[in-house]
C-alpha cells in the first residue's frame, strides 16, 4: 500500500521515497505527495529525480492500494526497486486544484442547505468547475447562493479537515454526511466547519479564504453552472467591469441600471419589429399587384431589399401562380423563388452562378447566391433565361 502523503501534508511540495515495484506503464513507491486522478479531480503533475535524473510525471493512477506514477517510456532500465527518488509537484497546479475541490464542496453544501438541491456531477479542473444539479435553481436564488458563497470564500473564513475514520465510526454520522458512503472499511471525511461533511478522498485547502473570489461564467437551464476561480476570475472580473463601464457610458446609464435600460429597449426593438413585420406585408401586398414584367406567361416581381425570409415563405399566396420573385438582399446576394413548376429556381441560380460567379444553390422553388461581381441588370438576364423555355 503506497502511504498517502497528499493527505497527510498536502501542503508540502517535496518529498523522498523508495521504489517498491516497476510496472510496464510507471513505478510504484512506498509514499507519495503526487495525487492520483480520482474523484472527477485531475492528478498532479510534477517530477521524480532518480540519480540526478528528472523523469517528468504527467499522468498518476490508482490501482488498488497502490500509486502508479507513469514516466517516460524506457525507463525500466534506468530504475530498480529500493532505489531512493526525490519527487516534487507542481505546486501551482496542485493549490489550483485544491481551491477547485473546496469551492465545489462549498458551493453543493450551499444549495442543498439552502434550497434542498443535490449536486449530480461535478468536473474539477484547473481554478475552473462544472457542476450539473438536480432541480432548476432560479436566477434570484443563483444571486443568494453566489453571495453566500463568496463571503465565505472571501470573508467568513471556514476551517477545513480531513480524517479517516472506521466504517463503524461514521454511523453515527450518517445523518450529518452530504452524499452517499462507500462501502468500505475505511473512509475518509473532509468536513468544512458549521457548514459540510462529505466522504471525499481529494486534496484541499485549510481555510474557505484561500479560494479567493467566484465568478460563474455560464448558467444553462437553470441546472448547469461552470464557474471559475483565482486568476481565471480575476481577469474575467476585470474584463467585465470595464466592459460594464464602456456599455454604461454609451447607454449614458449607471452601471446598476444597465438591465432596466436593456429591458426598455428590448421592448423599443420589440415594438419596431412587429412594425417592421406590418410593413413587410403591406410591402409583399403591393409588390404582388405590380409585376414589373411578363415573359412567355411568367410573371416577374423584383423584391429590392433584405426581407425575412420567413415572412415572404408565410406571405407567398398573395402572389398568382405564374410567379417567378427576385429578392435583392445586397448588391451581390439574391434569392429567387418560383411558384411555377416548369421554372426551376435553382437552374436560374446556377445560370446567374456562371455568369458573375460566387456560389449558390438551393431547390426547385427555391434558390439563393451571393456573386463576385455586381449584376448591371439582372432582370434583363432573367429575362433571357426564361425566353428560352
Amino acid at each position: 500500500m503506497t502511504r498517502k502523503l497528499y493527505w497527510e501534508t498536502p501542503y508540502d511540495k517535496q518529498f523522498t521515497a523508495k521504489v517498491v515495484s516497476i510496472k510496464t506503464e510507471g513505478i510504484i513507491l512506498d509514499q507519495t505527495l503526487f495525487y492520483p486522478y480520482g474523484g472527477n479531480q485531475l492528478s498532479d503533475h510534477g517530477i521524480i529525480r532518480i540519480k540526478d535524473v528528472d523523469f517528468s510525471i504527467k499522468n498518476v493512477t490508482k490501482e488498488d492500494n497502490e500509486i502508479i506514477h507513469h514516466i517516460t517510456p524506457n525507463f525500466q532500465n534506468k530504475v530498480k526497486v529500493g532505489e531512493e527518488v526525490v519527487g516534487q509537484i507542481d505546486w501551482k497546479r496542485r493549490y489550483g486544484l485544491m481551491k477547485s475541490h473546496t469551492s465545489q464542496h462549498i458551493f453543493s453544501a450551499v444549495i442543498k442547505n439552502k434550497y434542498d438541491i443535490n449536486t449530480i456531477r461535478a468536473t474539477l479542473n484547473f481554478e475552473d468547475v462544472s457542476l450539473s444539479i438536480s432541480r432548476v435553481l432560479s436566477y434570484e436564488q443563483l444571486k443568494s447562493v453566489l453571495q453566500e458563497i463568496n463571503e465565505i470564500f472571501c470573508f467568513n473564513n471556514l476551517k477545513i479537515n480531513g480524517r479517516i475514520l472506521a466504517h463503524k465510526e461514521i454511523e453515527p454520522l450518517r445523518d450529518l454526511i452530504r452524499g452517499n458512503i462507500p462501502n468500505k472499511s475505511q473512509i475518509r471525511i473532509v468536513e468544512i466547519e458549521d457548514l459540510d461533511m462529505v466522504c471525499c478522498g481529494g486534496t484541499h485547502v485549510k481555510n474557505s479564504t484561500e479560494i479567493g473570489s467566484l465568478f460563474i461564467y455560464d448558467f444553462k437551464k437553470g441546472k448547469e453552472i461552470k464557474y471559475c476561480i483565482g486568476a481565471n476570475c480575476l481577469n474575467m472580473l476585470t474584463n467585465i467591469n470595464v466592459d460594464l463601464l464602456d456599455i454604461s457610458n454609451s447607454l449614458n446609464v449607471s452601471i446598476s441600471n444597465i438591465r432596466v435600460k436593456n429591458n426598455k429597449n428590448n421592448v423599443l426593438i420589440s415594438n419596431l419589429q412587429d412594425k417592421n413585420k406590418i410593413l413587410a406585408l403591406k410591402t409583399l401586398k403591393l409588390i404582388a399587384k405590380n409585376p414589373i414584367d411578363t415573359i412567355n406567361g411568367v410573371l416577374i416581381f423584383i423584391l429590392e431589399y433584405d426581407m425575412d425570409h420567413k415572412i415572404i415563405s408565410k406571405n407567398m399566396h398573395l402572389f398568382p401562380l405564374e410567379t417567378v420573385l427576385v429578392i435583392k438582399m445586397t448588391p451581390k446576394k439574391f434569392r429567387i423563388i418560383s411558384k411555377i413548376q416548369a421554372v426551376n429556381a435553382n437552374n436560374i441560380m446556377q445560370v446567374f452562378i456562371k455568369k458573375f460567379g460566387g456560389k449558390g444553390g438551393g431547390n426547385s422553388s427555391s434558390a439563393q447566391g451571393t456573386f463576385n461581381i455586381d449584376p448591371e441588370d439582372i432582370i434583363s438576364d432573367l429575362k433571357e433565361i426564361l425566353s428560352k423555355n
